[in-house]
């Protein structure tokens, strides 16, 4: 582009060379023959008011595409801008989000330690309106439909967050093969279990710990 420029710059100022040395009656000099000498015919034939109106547009060209060049540029700049702008305020409602997500997460788990179950899903079910993939959030809910007897509910957190969120959490599988003991569904009991020891076999011994103290507790 700038090389254009200077290109059209330099058209420009070999054409005002040619016209001031016709008004001034001075020879056109040409790089290959020396100085030519105009004839009055050649002078008589060049209508200087028709060269002066092209120098214009020549000029008004180039200007054009110096402001059409800046112009390109800031709005470049304002669209950088535009988008930095974009990306902070949504990483500060993020934040926000989380933050108002852990408090009411918080007030759940207060609630929940107080045997308080149908509060503590309250805030939790506030919390996950805020952050909706918090698989503590979810899990959390789950228990508490546990301790309520509403295993289908329970089952329903449990399978969103093996679905949705991480397939390998294992408190979901074992919450999930709790639910499962409790409708004495043996099949799914047993499969929520294996998959438990297949995604988490560093975990074997809290696996078997777990599914122990279940049977304690019916």
């Amino acid at each position: 582009m700038e090389e254009h420029h200077n290109d059209d710059f330099a058209d420009f100022e070999s054409t005002l060379e040619k016209i001031d040395n016709i008004l001034k009656g001075e020879p056109e000099t040409d790089a290959h023959e020396g100085p030519k000498a105009e004839t009055a015919e050649d002078f008589g034939n060049i209508d200087v008011e028709q060269v002066r109106l092209t120098v214009r547009e020549d000029r008004t060209v180039i200007n054009k595409r110096e402001e059409q060049a800046r112009a390109q540029t800031t709005d470049q700049q304002s669209f950088m801008k535009e988008v930095e702008r974009d990306a902070n305020e949504r990483a500060q409602a993020r934040a926000q989000r989380e933050y108002e997500a852990e408090l009411q997460r918080s007030q759940g788990n207060e609630a929940f330690r107080n045997g308080n179950y149908e509060k503590a899903i309250l805030h939790y079910n506030k919390a996950i309106e805020r952050v909706k993939n918090s698989a503590i959030t979810y899990n959390n809910r789950a228990l508490c439909y546990i301790r309520l007897r509403n295993y289908k509910r329970a089952i329903d957190d449990c399978q969103y967050v093996l679905d949705k969120l991480q397939e390998t959490n294992l408190r979901a599988w074992l919450y999930k093969a709790t639910a499962y003991k409790h409708q004495n569904d043996a099949e799914n009991f047993e499969d929520s279990v294996a998959q438990a020891r297949r995604h988490n076999p560093q975990q074997l011994a809290y696996i078997e710990k777990f599914i122990g103290q279940i049977g304690e507790q019916m």
